[in-house]
């Protein structure tokens, strides 16, 4: 799922970028919201992210897109900077289908975003089948109704199991550092100790079988997904 982010501030922007990197979206980023018609034309994302620091201008672009045919259905969330509620108030009337203030729970965050996805995959604007899924080996993730299978039957993981496996299978044969998948996964790395992220490793291994090995160690570094190591 491609998720565009708008912001002024480079690093509430990058924050909001590798927070739904994490959640397994393709985020990309502009600064201008002078510019951001053209931008959104040419990306073509299933949804909106708006973060400027300034509710005026926030609430100005969000209103300039809506008077557009083509951004009318575009799902958009809105960050507050400022945790104003005046500027949530006119960022929603300005046409924003959510608004969330900082600071705010990386987790809220991306529920959110999932619900707004399922919302514009209900409604048909958004083909679920090409936009909203992964696929490694016989292991396909739909990321809005986050549901996994393995050769076609269902696989049960927890949210971080799943979180965890679909930032792997988003990023095929790259060794992630320990850190790397830490900060991606629990967004709070300092926070969460390495041997827990070996035990969620050993879980996944376990309920995918024959196909644990697709999750490769890479000693004295982290871990890699490597589809072609899959079991028939």
């Amino acid at each position: 799922m491609i998720v565009a982010v708008g912001a002024d501030n480079a690093k509430l922007r990058g924050q909001v970028v590798s927070l739904l990197e994490s959640g397994g979206h393709r985020a990309v980023e502009f600064s201008d919201p002078a510019r951001g018609g053209a931008f959104l034309r040419a990306e073509k994302p299933h949804m909106l992210v708006v973060a400027f620091g300034d509710g005026d201008d926030a609430a100005g672009f969000v209103k300039r897109l809506r008077g557009e045919e083509e951004f009318r259905l575009l799902p958009v969330l809105c960050v507050d900077p400022k945790a104003d509620s005046r500027g949530t108030v006119a960022m929603l009337d300005a046409g924003a289908d959510d608004a969330i203030a900082r600071p705010f729970q990386p987790a809220i965050f991306l529920a959110r975003v999932r619900t707004l996805l399922r919302r514009a995959v209900l409604n048909g604007g958004t083909p679920e089948e090409t936009a909203t899924v992964l696929s490694g080996g016989p292991v396909t993730l739909k990321l809005i109704a986050r549901q996994a299978t393995i050769g076609g039957k269902p696989l049960d993981l927890t949210r971080l199991e799943f979180d965890l496996l679909s930032h792997l299978l988003k990023h095929p044969d790259r060794a992630f550092k320990r850190d790397e998948l830490l900060a991606a996964v629990w967004n709070y790395p300092g926070s969460v100790e390495t041997r827990t992220l070996d035990k969620h490793v050993e879980s996944l291994r376990r309920k995918l079988g024959a196909s644990s090995d697709m999750i490769q160690t890479v000693h004295g570094l982290g871990y890699r997904f490597n589809p072609a190591t899959a079991k028939a």
